[in-house]
């Protein structure tokens, strides 16, 4: 009797082959024959997971997405409110080989996403998602209650800062280190979390 595939712990594998090969050949060496390769399979088998390479970069993309919250969600309970929005933040910058390569991929993604409606709706679900969850965070680091649309332009500040410092980092990393990176997250978030409304 044949043996029951099980398709998660397949695709899964396929997910390891997909950042193995990011890993050791960047999103320009991301093709379903190199992924077959790592993975020790057919490309037809990868085919039947991931049509084309769009595909492989959407799922790239949603991976980091799982992730970083997988980091998060792992992180030791117990700091104050602006330690741990702090410690969150953090784990959006390329302060290490994971991180970095991370950063890697969704950089890419961003630049795929202008000219693709569906990359670019996964993109707007994912970033959704980060928006809700530094909010939250924002909210209970601030001093004092914030008016919602002062909480927002705060949230977005952050964003824009974390994005902006990603980039930076990935691009030049040695202008960009990982000390700096953080004594900037953390300039940033005195200013973010100051009692005046941010103009």
């Amino acid at each position: 009797m044949p043996r029951q595939v099980d398709h998660d712990e397949r695709r899964e594998a396929l997910s390891q082959a997909v950042w193995q090969v990011v890993s050791d050949s960047g999103l320009e060496g991301l093709t379903l024959r190199a992924v077959a390769a790592a993975a020790g399979c057919t490309t037809g088998m990868v085919t039947h997971y991931f049509p084309d390479k769009k595909a492989l970069l959407a799922h790239a993309r949603t991976e980091m997405h799982r992730r970083m919250a997988a980091r998060i969600d792992a992180l030791p309970s117990g700091a104050t409110a602006r330690e741990t929005l702090y410690t969150v933040a953090e784990q959006a910058l390329p302060l290490d080989d994971e991180r970095h390569l991370e950063d890697v991929v969704w950089s890419q993604f961003l630049l795929t996403t202008r000219n693709d409606p569906a990359l670019f709706g996964e993109h707007r679900r994912s970033h959704a998602s980060w928006i809700r969850r530094l909010t939250a965070l924002v909210d209970a680091a601030c001093p004092e209650p914030l008016e919602s649309a002062d909480l927002d332009v705060r949230v977005r500040t952050l964003v824009a800062c974390l994005d902006g410092l990603a980039l930076n980092a990935v691009t030049d990393p040695d202008a960009y280190p990982p000390a700096l990176q953080r004594h900037v997250l953390r300039t940033q978030l005195d200013l973010i979390l100051k009692g005046n409304p941010v103009q």
